[in-house]
């Protein structure tokens, strides 16, 4: 399972990097202690196997500890709630597969200045908890009685035994909604990994690799950025910025050496590296661009970097890869 995989690198690499986003970069010891301290939250909020828990969060690497947890208690994740949403979308999908559990941050979203996603949450049937987030740096004391999401040196108490099953439902993604209702499109541990490790294997990513996702976490190239870090072993870095760094400069600070995207991301890495006047991409060796074609010119600029550029296509339901 994705949890199991997660484990196991904290017992082989515990010091090794996992996550990064811009206020912290965990090791797989942190992330693997941090994921049993919501696990057992979680199943003392009386949350079954089976039941689903949504994520209406920007890009943070609380993300990945909830989609973990979840492969570790046996619940289904639903992340692909996006930023340009309004409660009444959110509330709408939320009922719609009866979340028992929702992690949300405080303005975010289309109208989050008019609209409480929290209190619309809590007045859905079968909603058990409710966690309420704030921007990084803003602090975590909640107003009212919302969940707080447990700080990252917290110690797991009682714990459920783990789901092994690498078959049970643990996603639950949406299609984009662009000719309709959103599809609610279905995965198990195993159909994610089938992808995550094939792309290792073919790609020859280890644990030396360090993945910049430019797509958010809400998004299914998100998930398989995940899928390949617990695949291979690898950082993953997510596209939270710090304050005042563009995406190019984020790629070079970190160290990426693969990078995961569409076609329009990398044209503008391409725009600002010119601009610049840089002919290298920091460490970057692959760059992954899903959803279309590549323009010729961006391919060969790439080509002409020595970095392999990577064209993937295909449906969340088969886990999107054609490459």
């Amino acid at each position: 399972t994705l949890y199991t995989l997660m484990r196991e690198h904290a017992r082989v690499r515990p010091h090794a990097y996992a996550l990064r986003d811009s206020g912290r970069r965990i090791t797989w010891s942190q992330l693997a202690r941090w994921v049993e301290a919501l696990a057992s939250e979680l199943h003392a909020a009386g949350v079954k196997r089976g039941q689903r828990v949504s994520v209406w969060l920007p890009n943070r690497v609380e993300s990945v500890v909830i989609f973990l947890a979840c492969s570790r208690n046996g619940y289904v994740c639903n992340p692909s709630l996006h930023q340009n949403y309004t409660v009444r979308d959110i509330a709408q999908l939320l009922e719609r597969i009866q979340t028992a559990v929702l992690f949300a941050q405080t303005g975010y979203g289309a109208d989050a200045d008019k609209a409480d996603v929290f209190a619309a949450a809590r007045a859905l049937p079968g909603m058990k908890r409710v966690y309420r987030m704030f921007p990084a740096g803003a602090g975590d004391a909640g107003e009212g009685d919302y969940a707080v999401f447990p700080p990252l040196d917290s110690e797991p108490a009682a714990l459920p035994e783990p789901d092994l099953n690498p078959d049970k439902i643990v996603y639950l993604a949406f299609t984009s909604g662009t000719t309709g209702m959103p599809k609610g499109v279905l995965h198990s541990d195993n159909t994610l990994l089938a992808n995550g490790r094939a792309m290792v294997h073919d790609w020859h990513h280890d644990d030396k690799t360090i993945l910049f996702s430019h797509s958010p976490l809400s998004h299914h190239i998100g998930t398989v950025a995940i899928e390949q870090s617990l695949a291979a072993g690898f950082e993953v870095v997510v596209n939270d910025l710090p304050p005042g760094m563009k995406p190019l400069d984020w790629i070079v600070a970190t160290g990426a050496t693969y990078v995961m995207g569409v076609p329009t991301h990398a044209m503008d890495i391409l725009a600002d590296m010119k601009s610049r006047g840089m002919t290298k991409l920091g460490a970057v060796g692959i760059f992954y661009m899903a959803g279309s074609i590549i323009p010729p010119q961006t391919a060969k600029s790439f080509l002409d970097m020595g970095i392999k550029p990577q064209n993937i296509y295909g449906m969340t339901e088969n886990g999107s890869h054609q490459y």
